[in-house]
């Protein structure tokens, strides 16, 4: 059993906790409510341990009982005021009102004293127990009220009496009116669905007309092609447009859609009105009314590309078009893949904002999808009509923001309506609902001019858990606006939370285009610094950063506060919660440690076997603890713990139950351990699947950026990892050095046609060898196949894998034609030179593919990555240098291979010589001409040549032609004096470069090496604990603050530089004229407004303060500057 943990911030650790009544909570199937007794309700996420919503009610003093009731939809809460129970009905989602019920307990028998004796919480219910005995439900009587109370409210009654319809001027454009109240009805709008070319169907109902005097206000309600819209307009022709709300014009007060695809849209499947009724009783200016309506929709999505292709569209439509005239004519519901889709809109649901507000989002999206399907005329006029609509919705849905913040908090986590926003490319509406007025906001990285952090209202909150019975996504959502020739993705991307939507909407745009994503970033990482919860979805999404470019973005995220600055934020001492093994090491030389925190509930049934444990490690910790003391005169160092503020980053979805206890005997183990000796391991999952690997594994096969691992968190994540990694690499190096070893003994025999080792034991070397062999082709064969051959053969390392693999596999099988059980290779008269050469070269690339394995250590490893960085970099001048000397060395071989008619220097020796028969003296002297041409061939021109770097001349010496000293002089100039000078320099700043990259890129490859690693099978021998939610990690406290201290440029909001680029304008929302007039009212939010107020004072406090001491300093200048000219004019006194 584990305990779940979230990392969140403790304010005043130190401060003693108050003593409050009791603790109670109730636990929902996404939610948590909690209360301490007192009358204040917190309602959080259990995903994340973020706060949706906190409520105090004055209608009782303490809090006895909490239960989710009604689908978790609404509160029952229990309490007592002035002695006596009091029972309210807490509606979350829909009214966010407290609603009192009778009291349903005996009070006669049950006291404040015995409550806790009396009614007793089981799994989802309350239950009353009497003196008798006798057990009854109270959530039942609850439930029963609230049923009564509902059907009392439904009471209503409608009417069609009086209702008649006229033919609008315009073609098919019905009109509804009451003509005992709206006799000279006439509609104020006619055709709003822009989208729709030509003419459509459409009814307009009356809703409310009055006139005083020469002002007429009027309602109208029009149901167009896939739209329900209120429309509300007041006229005066005696006064001025500008006097009038909306200049006169009619303004939108609500629009419900039917989310019908974009492609299903057409005169068949258009809303059809079943009913339409007139209440009794009127509300303000809205009348009661009941308006059904119905429509047709195909719903078999996963087989309608694979019937297009062999239909076709359009014979599809004429199929479906059939269908549906058989269901009108036979009342049919369904009819194969066509489904009757039916709503009900009342003026109840209207009423509630949380609704308008919904279908308005609802709409946003609905409408864009139309735009961006391309759906509307080339026409100015009917685009402005577009955006004057869409900027009526979104000021319906503003307005619900600015003044009711935590009802629309609640509304995005019941109904997740930042979704249909993102869709709908609202990037300004959701500016605004993440980071309020932006005139409030000194700093766009969310802090004053003195440092102090500006807090805003909270109305959205991140998850990744939706509602139950929620679909996150819908068929069309994603592919509405996909072509025919667009290139389609290898990897099937289906987003799960808002920020993977945001990043997935805009994938393909310009990254001055994508400010959504920018603002999303910066909101939850600003909040981050409080809790590690506001990063869930973030963590998840970064993968898809990388995979869509935007790692400018990702490289700002990663130099965010939370990332350095994340706290434990616990109440407990970091000593408590670093493992004691780690604690008994000084740690001086490490710059950061992960570890798991302590997360397992230890049962009693193995007490005994725990303390057995708890004596080994306690013993295994004091010798680690003698060991560090000895000879050691440094104290403890000042150590930092933090939190990798990227939940579930490192947790996969390869395993179906990763829960599930495996039962781990003898047998199994054994099993195990050969396995893991002779098998090589595959791979879980395909080349396709990897969208089942964690975010931080995804993120690395996308990354193609270091400044990543320039990071504290992610330094920590990889050395959490890394840890059960690099015994897999081990395991394949120590295979690789029996694989050597034997290899190395056999080519000894070989070469020396040694007797001393046995024929057998030759022979048993050789059968090792190529099991060897098969085993490690096996595993790149395995990587080759998972990674792809473009991705295998881009790194050096695995080149170097197979080519010694495959080299030193064909020169054994060579050299085993040799081979004999009797005395090895003793009977070899003479080796072959070349297969000595193929030993050669065998041994060296044996040679250099062990110490390539040396990487895994990190002081060798940062060197041989210097080296791969450094020839990475200069490998473009290395290349243009021998083109440079192949350029020469074909020069000089068609100048000088046949040099018959070029003077040769000749070296002439002269002497004197003495007959011994004669004791005649003579005077000798001859030349002597060499024969040894090196431009003769190509070969070896191409080497002379490359010799010139070291100062071999050799054709100066041998020839006296003036081309020969032309052509030297040209490259003494420019092969030595410039190329290899400029070699030099560069080198000297590549090396300046790769000692600040060297550790990056060691983490990179090690990254690599991980996420590898994480597709393969793994073997265990006992139940594997999974990776925890959270890393913790500690460091030197220097090393975290040098860290942040050296990314103070790159601070600042992220969307800050990316914002001015953008293509939209700057909007700033504000109150029109004609909200006055409308049907909704807002009391204006006390609470916010009072918050604004205060950070205002703050702020304005802030620059009082600022002022002051500037004032301060200039005066003390001043004051400098007079005392400088008094001393001045007393010394000319003097004089």
């Amino acid at each position: 059993m584990t305990l779940e943990t979230t990392a969140k911030s403790v304010e005043n650790k130190d401060k003693f906790i108050n003593q409050y009544y009791y603790d109670t909570f109730s636990v929902g199937k996404i939610q948590l409510c909690f209360t301490r007794g007192i009358n204040n309700v917190k309602l959080y996420y259990m995903e994340n341990g973020l706060q949706i919503i906190s409520k105090e009610f004055d209608e009782i003093e303490k809090i006895h009982l909490l239960e989710f009731i009604d689908s978790d939809e609404k509160i029952l809460i229990i309490g007592e005021r002035e002695k006596e129970l009091k029972f309210i009905v807490w509606d979350l989602y829909s009214t966010g009102k407290a609603e009192k019920l009778p009291n349903f307990v005996d009070n006669s028998t049950i006291t404040m004293k015995n409550l806790s004796t009396c009614l007793a919480r089981t799994s989802g219910n309350i239950l009353q127990i009497d003196d008798d005995g006798k057990v009854s439900s109270v959530l039942k009587k609850v439930e029963n009220e609230l049923k009564k109370t509902k059907k009392e409210k439904n009471k209503k009654l409608y009417h069609k009496e009086g209702i008649i319809s006229k033919k609008h001027k315009k073609q098919s454009h019905y009109i509804y009116y009451d003509k005992n109240k709206n006799e000279d009805f006439k509609p104020i709008v006619s055709d709003k669905e822009l989208w729709v070319l030509g003419d459509y169907e459409r009814n307009s109902y009356c809703l409310y007309q009055n006139k005083e005097g020469s002002e007429i206000e009027t309602l109208q309600l029009i149901v167009g092609r896939t739209t329900v819209q209120i429309w509300h307009q007041i006229q005066d022709d005696k006064k001025n447009k500008d006097e009038l709300p909306n200049k006169g014009e009619p303004f939108l007060e609500y629009i419900w859609t039917n989310r019908i695809p974009v492609n299903q849209e057409r005169k068949e499947t258009r809303l059809r009105i079943e009913n339409f009724e007139y209440g009794t009783n009127l509300h303000d200016k809205l009348i009661d009314f009941s308006l059904k309506v119905y429509w047709y929709i195909r719903v078999d999505k996963d087989n309608e590309e694979s019937v297009k292709k062999k239909k076709g569209e359009n014979d599809i439509i004429r199929e479906d078009d059939k269908k549906i005239d058989e269901m009108e004519k036979k009342k049919m519901k369904e009819n194969g893949n066509i489904r009757k889709w039916e709503k009900k809109i009342k003026r109840k649901f209207i009423i509630k904002k949380s609704h308008t507000v919904r279908h308005a989002c609802k709409a946003l999206e609905h409408l864009n999808k139309r735009y961006k399907h391309r759906n509307l005329a080339n026409n100015y006029i009917v685009t402005h009509e577009y955006e004057e609509m869409i900027s009526y919705i979104k000021h319906i849905v503003w307005r619900f923001v600015k003044y009711e913040p935590e009802n629309f908090k609640l509304l995005d986590v019941r109904n997740n309506v930042m979704k249909s926003l993102i869709l709908s490319d609202c990037n300004h509406l959701i500016k605004f609902i993440l980071f309020g007025d932006e005139e409030i906001m000194e700093d766009k990285n969310g802090y004053n001019e003195k440092g102090k952090k500006v807090k805003n209202l909270v109305r959205h909150i991140p998850s990744n858990t939706l509602w139950p019975g929620k679909i996150f996504l819908y068929d069309d959502d994603l592919n509405f606006d996909e072509t025919e020739d667009e290139l389609k993705d290898k990897e099937k991307i289906k987003p799960k939370n808002i920020m993977e939507l945001a990043i997935y909407n805009c994938n393909g745009r310009e990254l001055k285009d994508t400010i959504v994503v920018a603002y999303l970033l910066e909101y939850y990482s600003r909040y981050a610094t409080d809790c590690a919860g506001w990063m869930c979805t973030v963590s998840k999404a970064i993968p898809l950063l990388f995979k869509y470019n935007y790692d400018d973005y990702a490289r700002k995220l990663f130099f965010k506060e939370c990332f350095a600055d994340h706290d434990h934020f616990s109440g407990q001492d970091p000593d408590e919660i670093i493992p004691t093994e780690y604690k008994a090491r000084r740690n001086h030389n490490i710059k950061f440690r992960a570890f798991r925190p302590i997360d397992e509930m230890k049962s009693d049934k193995y007490k005994p076997y725990y303390k057995i444990m708890d004596k080994l490690n306690s013993f295994k910790n004091k010798i680690a603890e003698k060991f560090e003391d000895f000879d050691n005169n440094l104290g403890k160092s000042p150590i930092a713990l933090r939190v990798v503020p990227l939940p579930s980053f490192t947790i996969n979805e390869i395993n179906e139950n990763p829960k599930k206890k495996v039962n781990y005997d003898s047998r199994k183990i054994i099993l195990n351990i050969l396995w893991f000796i002779f098998i090589p391991r595959w791979y879980k999952i395909g080349r396709d699947e990897k969208d089942k690997l964690s975010p931080f594994s995804r993120m690395i096969l996308y990354e193609n950026n270091d400044d990543i691992y320039d990071n504290p968190a992610t330094e920590a994540i990889i050395d959490f990892r890394w840890r059960e990694a690099v015994n897999f690499i081990l395991s394949l190096f120590i295979r690789f050095l029996i694989y050597f070893f034997c290899f190395g003994l056999v080519s000894w025999a070989y070469v020396n046609h040694s007797t001393i080792i046995n024929g057998k034991f030759l022979f048993a070397l050789i059968i090792v060898f190529y099991y060897l062999a098969i085993y490690q082709f096996v595993v790149e064969m395995l990587q080759i196949s998972y990674r792809g051959p473009r991705k295998y053969l881009g790194e050096i390392f695995n080149s170097f894998d197979m080519i010694s693999i495959v080299l030193s596999v064909t020169v054994m099988s060579i050299m085993l034609k040799d081979f004999t059980f009797s005395d090895g290779f003793g009977g070899i008269n003479e080796a072959d030179t070349r297969l000595i050469v193929g030993i050669s070269f065998s041994i060296f690339f044996l040679w250099f593919e062990s110490i390539l394995y040396l990487r895994i250590l990190s002081n060798i490893g940062i060197y041989i990555y210097f080296v791969i960085i450094i020839f990475k970099s200069i490998f473009p001048l290395l290349l243009f240098m021998l083109i440079v000397i192949l350029a020469f060395a074909h020069t000089m071989f068609v100048l000088l291979s046949n040099p018959r008619n070029i003077e040769t220097k000749d070296s002439i020796y002269s002497g004197n010589v003495t007959n011994p028969s004669t004791n005649e003296t003579l005077n000798i002297s001859f030349k002597s001409k060499s024969n040894d041409n090196p431009f003769s061939t190509y070969y070896t021109a191409m080497m002379t040549t490359y010799l010139w770097l070291y100062g071999d001349w050799v054709q100066r010496d041998d020839f006296n032609f003036w081309a020969v000293d032309v052509f030297t002089l040209v490259a003494s100039l420019f092969l030595i004096i410039v190329l290899q000078n400029m070699l030099i320099a560069f080198m000297s700043g590549v090396y300046e470069e790769a000692k600040i990259k060297g550790r990056q890129t060691l983490l990179r490859h090690r990254a690599i090496i991980i996420a590898d690693y994480e597709a393969l099978h793994h073997i265990h021998y006992w139940n594997h604990e999974p990776d925890p939610k959270h890393i913790y990690y500690f460091g030197q406290s220097k090393t975290i603050e040098e860290w942040y201290d050296s990314r103070k440029h790159d601070r600042g909001a992220i969307y800050k530089g990316f914002e001015e680029k953008s293509t939209f304008t700057k909007y700033i929302f504000k109150e029109r004229n004609y909200d006055k007039h409308s049907i909704w009212v807002y009391e204006d939010n006390i609470e916010s407004e009072i918050e604004k107020i205060k950070i205002m004072k703050n702020d304005l406090n802030d620059k009082i303060e600022n002022l002051i001491t500037k004032l301060n300093e200039k005066k003390k200048n001043n004051n400098e500057i007079n005392i400088g000219k008094l001393e001045i004019l007393k010394n000319l006194e003097l004089k």
